[in-house]
């Protein structure tokens, strides 16, 4: 994605050729707001992170991508740990439960600063202020739920951290999350034998006519 003076301002890519970003990534990206915070919620007290997760889009079709998204919001002179963590601390992430029905990709994560321990020495990445992370997600089709109103797909999982101030680390803490979202295949759904197998290209209705109206078209040159 390039601005309005050629300059790359995002960039999306996929190892595998039929997962590919969602609308809202690609919407976020062109309005610079991938790491918008969204306004409060809840009754955190004012001394304790709070955090809230959502994902992006309230549907997920086969091939794909949304984002689960988990905001921090980290009262003033605390910090979370990023990656890497030292043994016995632990780092604001985003984990999933066990499901082969759900394919995560590489965490996408804003800078973190140095902190470097009085005691050890040691540095560290950590965030302040308000903090987003986003794990971006796909289904495969494996695990999907139907019922009267359609198809369906859960996913679930947990958000961790750990606080800090400049004197204590406080105990890590763990919120779980789980999204029931619909499902589906991609838009052209008629492509091919079955669901799971290799689209025949010229099996969907559309190719069809295509294939018989220039058929027909052949038929009356060949009469002329």
């Amino acid at each position: 994605m390039i601005d309005a003076d050629g300059t790359i301002v995002a960039k999306f890519f996929e190892h595998n050729f039929a997962i590919r970003s969602g609308p809202e990534q690609l919407l976020a990206a062109a309005l610079g707001q991938e790491f918008e915070v969204p306004a409060p919620g809840g009754s955190q007290p004012a001394d304790r992170v709070s955090v809230d997760v959502r994902i992006d889009g309230d549907r997920l079709p086969m091939g794909v991508t949304r984002q689960i998204v988990a905001t921090f919001r980290v009262p003033q002179g605390q910090h979370l740990y990023g990656e890497p963590v030292p043994d016995g601390l632990v780092a604001a992430a985003i984990e999933l439960d066990d499901n082969d029905g759900i394919l995560s990709y590489e965490p996408v994560t804003p800078p973190t600063g140095s902190l470097t321990l009085s005691g050890s020495g040691d540095t560290l990445a950590v965030y302040e202020g308000d903090v987003v992370l986003r794990l971006p997600v796909a289904q495969n089709a494996r695990n999907m739920q139907k019922d009267d109103d359609g198809r369906f797909v859960t996913i679930s999982g947990q958000v961790r951290w750990q606080a800090c101030d400049d004197v204590e680390c406080f105990l890590p803490e763990s919120m779980p999350f789980s999204f029931r979202v619909e499902a589906g295949f991609p838009v052209l759904g008629d492509m091919g034998p079955g669901v799971g197998r290799m689209p025949a290209m010229n099996g969907a209705q559309h190719f069809q006519r295509l294939i018989d109206r220039r058929a027909g078209t052949e038929s009356r040159d060949e009469d002329q």
